[in-house]
């Protein structure tokens, strides 16, 4: 009897690993799959946003809208330029740069992940942004198209432009995005110039948009090129 108990003990724990090490592997499969799925769908969002973009960059309906000072800029705030690109902007402080492809620039809030400000830049064949539409057409095609998640109920609220020094045309434009996770208050200011044609973004949770929203039109009021 003592041999034998000795005998199946093995094997029960032998029994019980192997189960182990089939339970881990479907898990590790699972998150796998469930990671490379996410990832698909947000390089998905990426490449039509990019191409709603470079098709708008590339599309002529000229018309102009009405004119509207940039935002003043506040304390507090941190800057950015790029003279290669050549643009420059500022942005809360505390807010921290991350790497995203496809993406010029971009910083956020780690701790309130819907606060960020993202730079998008394309080649275009335009020379100035009123070559692409009015600001309301613009707001709408990329509100609709480009900024928008997949499946968001979206709706823009105001749009204005306004011009340099250097005379380039800036259009700007304020949005709500609604998901079943989250509701987003943003703003977008775009202008071409040089070949090039510029999108900002920046924004907040809904709940949060009273306190962040001077800084945040600071930040799309800030965004200006130089070349």
């Amino acid at each position: 009897m003592r041999a034998a108990t000795t005998t199946l003990a093995p094997a029960r724990a032998t029994t019980r690993r192997t189960r182990t090490t089939r339970t881990d592997a479907r898990r590790a499969v699972t998150r796998a799959a469930t990671k490379a799925t996410t990832d698909v769908t947000t390089t998905t969002r990426r490449e039509l946003a990019a191409k709603t973009l470079a098709a708008m960059a590339l599309t002529a309906t000229p018309t102009i809208g009405a004119f509207a000072g940039p935002a003043h800029a506040l304390s507090g705030m941190n800057a950015v330029k790029d003279t290669r690109e050549g643009y420059e902007f500022l942005y809360p402080v505390g807010w921290q740069e991350i790497q995203v492809d496809g993406q010029a620039a971009v910083y956020k809030d780690i701790i309130e992940p819907l606060e960020s400000v993202a730079l998008n830049v394309y080649p275009t064949q335009r020379e100035s942004v009123k070559d692409i539409g009015t600001a309301d057409e613009v707001a709408k095609t990329l509100v609709g198209k480009a900024l928008t998640a997949p499946g968001a109920q979206a709706k823009v609220l105001a749009t204005s432009e306004r011009t340099d020094k250097d005379g380039h045309l800036y259009y700007q434009f304020e949005f709500v995005t609604k998901t079943q996770s989250y509701e987003r208050h943003a703003l977008t200011v775009v202008t071409v110039t040089q070949g090039k044609f510029y999108t900002l973004t920046t924004g907040s949770s809904e709940k949060r948009w009273k306190k962040m929203k001077e800084r945040l039109l600071a930040t799309v009021g800030s965004f200006s090129v130089y070349y």
